[in-house]
């Protein structure tokens, strides 16, 4: 692999470790500053459809507070120059989630552009 693109790679995934801190934090203000503003999410926890901006993911992470059991693992499924995809899996002592991701290298950093969901129960 490329140094380049094995940066990209790194790149990528320090970008979504910012996602997994802030829930291991309980602190969304550590998953803001990689997200784009008009992100988005979408998903389904249980029959319930959940959508809108990432506010509501900011409100979710600040109102559950820390969760330092939460186990996670990133892989980069599609990395085209300054776009990629990003799967998600997510473990909790209550919750277990997949998520997809996209992102977008705008001004040199990944951002996340948008989420999609699935929570298991």
């Amino acid at each position: 692999m490329a140094k380049s693109l094995r940066q990209e790679y790194e790149n990528i995934l320090n970008t979504m470790d910012k996602y997994y801190e802030a829930q291991v934090q309980g602190k969304s203000e550590i998953l803001k500053p990689v997200c784009h503003k008009n992100a988005i999410m979408h998903g389904l926890s249980g029959d319930t459809l959940l959508e809108g901006s990432m506010e509501n993911l900011f409100a979710f992470i600040d109102s559950t507070g820390a969760q330092p059991e939460l186990k996670a693992r990133f892989d980069v499924i599609t990395l085209e120059e300054t776009v990629a995809n990003v799967h998600c899996c997510l473990e909790s002592k209550t919750n277990t989630y997949t998520d997809l991701f996209q992102l977008l290298k705008i001004d040199g950093e990944w951002k996340i552009i948008s989420k999609i969901f699935h929570q298991y129960k």
